[in-house]
């Protein structure tokens, strides 16, 4: 039996021992049958991105052309006329994703270090080099070179690259966007944008030793100068009819890998995961469907993978029209958008623009294609959510950023914390109350009470405890787990919403008669969690009783 290969993103270890693999590799034929100079791929966090970039490099690369003959044994390249050009060039292979850093000097050092280290396994090229070239190959190496030396520090590896080898070079950037949108959320953007603009232009513009460049990230931002110069970038986004089944599983491979660790595409599935529309083809989130396959479990893999703190900054600083029509994602309904294939970072300081909000939220997965209506000229598009997986996310997120960060609510947040502790429903409801009166946005139907209280939740996660929601109960009712990682304290809330406050104290004796019955405590049993607490919470506009 193959292991599932969750958070494998090295190709040769994948195949090495012995791992599932949804074969991608038709991709390297398109790509050398495309033949652009430098191409960009964009796609969502946890598409394949990364493998698919080791999975380039493992093909290509002359160094290691012996060890890696076996790889591609029986994969779709193997039998294709363009596995001639397998092992057939030097590589040079960077990923930018440790380049996330707060300040610009730390983006600095640690480019620096990646390029250091570049250099150290690329150090018997100073066979072909003259004592000056060498005294520069030292210099960079020891990390002691000046800055225009870094800048141009793939540029000039890739010329002694191409004078070792007689033969033109593959450069391949993963994430090249990480430390753009870092400089972006923390105040060092034109810095960070200079930096890699200039690495950018001189290794992959005016290059005579490139083969070609690869590169991936979520966003595009051509407008801006990372990319004004490369008047040879092909862009591959999620609306480009070509390498439509290169990211994420196919339903067709979803359906194979599933039914080999003896699971069924079930409607269940399809709802949780599916969605994406990619010009007319299904596409599944692999990281989500290789977590299920692994657990066996419906639950939300990929929204836990990392933060939100684009989206997150984006819709807290927007107007009350736009939170308004992103509310409206959540019912099921489909947005018309001006889609934006240059959206630039600088676009996204434009916060009142819808149009920037559903880009992002759509390059970054967000959302989908609905549908297309095309009017003369011009495609109208609509997005809405993907799955239900997603939709969960979004109204986390809005909840999240509707939460204003006053020192009001801070406090009332960590007052609320601090009273469910202490099981003082008395002030759990004072701080609840509290909160609702201060946010300015709040429509009173469930999507609203559910996405706040997982907003207030959100705190939770950052202080040592899990967090479970369901929503299968029904329109007016939900409930949350909370336990502490230590399993030294766990509770249980009931949601109840009702239209008038003469209902709210005959709801709370229904929400806790319900928790009996269902016996939601067992879960927490199950978990060891010790001390287990129950509240019922009912919720009638903008005033709330715990019971």
């Amino acid at each position: 039996m193959k292991k599932i290969p969750v958070g494998k993103d090295n190709f040769q270890k994948l195949i090495q021992e012995n791992c599932y693999y949804v074969d991608k590799t038709s991709s390297i034929e398109e790509l050398l049958k495309n033949g652009s100079d430098v191409v960009l791929y964009t796609r969502p966090r946890r598409f394949g991105k990364t493998l698919f970039m080791s999975m380039l490099e493992h093909f290509f690369d002359i160094e290691k052309k012996e060890i890696n003959q076996d790889l591609f044994n029986g994969l779709y390249i193997s039998k294709s006329p363009y596995f001639s050009e397998f092992g057939s060039y030097p590589v040079i292979s960077l990923t930018f994703k440790n380049l996330k850093q707060n300040t610009y000097d730390e983006v600095y050092e640690q480019f620096v270090m990646l390029i250091e280290k570049l250099y150290t396994e690329k150090s018997y090229v100073v066979e072909v080099l003259d004592e000056d070239e060498k005294n520069k190959f030292k210099r960079i190496k020891s990390g002691q070179a000046k800055y225009s030396e870094y800048k141009d520090s793939l540029y000039q590896l890739s010329i002694w690259l191409e004078r070792y080898h007689q033969k033109k070079v593959v450069i391949l950037i993963d994430e090249y966007d990480a430390p753009i949108q870092s400089g972006y959320l923390n105040g060092f953007y034109k810095e960070v944008v200079n930096l890699i603009s200039s690495v950018f232009s001189a290794c992959l513009k005016t290059n005579n030793s490139l083969k070609m460049g690869i590169l991936t990230g979520v966003l595009r931002v051509s407008k801006e100068s990372i990319f004004s110069d490369l008047n040879n970038l092909d862009v591959v986004d999620m609306m480009s009819k070509r390498y439509t089944e290169s990211f994420g599983f196919t339903e067709k491979e979803t359906k194979e890998l599933l039914e080999y660790y003896d699971l069924e595409l079930t409607r269940d599935v399809k709802d949780f995961y599916d969605g994406y529309n990619m010009n007319g083809v299904s596409i599944y989130n692999p990281w989500d469907i290789l977590k299920y396959a692994q657990e066996h479990e419906l639950m939300s893999y990929w929204v836990n993978t990392s933060g939100n703190d684009l989206v997150i900054k984006l819709l807290s600083e927007t107007k009350e029209e736009n939170k308004i029509e992103i509310e409206k994602l959540t019912t099921g309904e489909s947005i018309e958008f001006i889609y934006n294939d240059k959206l630039t970072y600088l676009d996204l300081d434009k916060k009142q623009s819808i149009d920037n909000i559903l880009n992002l939220m759509y390059a970054s997965g967000y959302l989908t294609i609905d549908k297309k209506v095309k009017e003369g000229y011009q495609n109208n598009y609509y997005v809405k959510i993907p799955n239900k997986e997603v939709k969960e996310l979004i109204i986390n997120i809005i909840s999240y950023a509707y939460i204003d960060d006053s020192s009001v609510i801070r406090r009332c947040l960590n007052n609320f914390e601090k009273s469910l502790l202490e099981n003082n429903k008395e002030e759990m409801e004072n701080n609840l109350n509290k909160m609702l009166e201060s946010i300015s946005y709040m429509d009173t139907y469930e999507n609203f009470y559910h996405g706040y209280m997982l907003g207030i939740f959100q705190n939770f996660l950052l202080n040592d405890y899990i967090v479970k929601s369901n929503r299968e109960g029904g329109l007016g009712r939900f409930d949350v787990l909370i336990e502490k990682k230590d399993r030294s304290f766990g509770c249980i809330f009931e949601f109840k919403i009702v239209e008038s406050e003469t209902e709210m104290e005959e709801e709370s004796l229904k929400a806790k008669k319900q928790m009996k019955e269902k016996e939601y405590y067992k879960e927490l049993q199950l978990d060891k969690v010790e001390n287990i607490k129950e509240y019922a919470l009912v919720f009638c506009g903008k005033k709330c009783i715990v019971r």
